[in-house]
């Protein structure tokens, strides 16, 4: 049993901090399907290890690969953080005609910790940029009391943003949506524009979001970005967006 003891310790630890991070807070369920993950993949090799006199050469063959998918997938997932964190970063120094800022979720009427952060970014790009317009994206979800849109104009109006500046795109559900619809709205107002576009969102979520906004048919790009300044939460979310990355490079280019 000794030898077996620190796969059990590893799958207990992993499945407790995955359902805490899952059900006493918000934001972190993509940390808490790595850390199921984690711990299928410890009883993964457990069950190799138990198995491994029965069948030697089966289970020996079935670790090497394992082994080698974990450091392939470190590898990409390495690389990915690493160009997530530089584009993240960026700084605009041309400014841009439009700034597109992507909506995240609302409590209530209240933006949330993420949103909060990207209307901050918003703010000091408006404010540096006065010929900007801005495109707020984002639709209403089902727990949400207000549209994304309509959350950001209320908050940007209230801090001295005039309205005339803001064009609100409230039909939107993912960030596909949030750039295709916001590509709309800028061309129903200029129908041959091809001028910069300021992508505003949070230092994550950059790179993704000038892939679909690309896909859109924006060409002349930048970006400004906000951080919430939860570390763990930033965390979790450069995961998730590694992955999204990588799924929009296989099934959606």
């Amino acid at each position: 049993m000794k030898k077996y003891l620190g796969y059990i310790i590893i799958i207990a630890a992993a499945l407790v901090l995955g359902l805490f991070f899952l059900t006493a807070l918000q934001g972190y369920s993509f940390l808490s399907w790595c850390l199921f993950g984690l711990a299928a993949l410890a009883g993964f090799f457990l069950i190799m290890r138990i198995l491994e006199k029965r069948f030697p050469k089966g289970t020996k063959i079935l670790r090497k690969i394992a082994v080698y998918c974990i450091i392939i997938g470190l590898f990409a997932l390495t690389v990915t953080v690493v160009m997530i964190a530089r584009d993240g970063f960026e700084t605009d120094t041309l400014g841009a005609d439009y700034c597109i800022v992507l909506g995240a979720k609302v409590n209530g009427t209240q933006p949330s910790l993420s949103l909060t952060a990207r209307l901050r970014a918003a703010e000091k790009y408006l404010g540096e940029h006065p010929d900007c317009v801005a495109v707020l994206s984002g639709g209403q979800g089902s727990n949400e009391g207000i549209s994304e849109a309509q959350c950001m104009a209320d908050w940007l109006a209230a801090r001295g943003v005039d309205s005339g500046r803001l064009i609100l795109e409230d039909k939107s559900s993912n960030t596909k949506e949030n750039l295709a619809f916001s590509r709309q709205k800028i061309l129903e107002r200029e129908p041959d524009f091809a001028g910069r576009v300021c992508i505003v969102t949070e230092v994550y979520h950059v790179t993704r979001a000038k892939l679909y906004a690309r896909q859109a048919g924006f060409e002349k790009l930048t970006s400004a970005s906000g951080w919430t300044g939860l570390p763990v939460l930033t965390g979790n979310y450069y995961l998730r967006e590694a992955v999204a990355i990588w799924y929009y490079l296989i099934f959606e280019r």
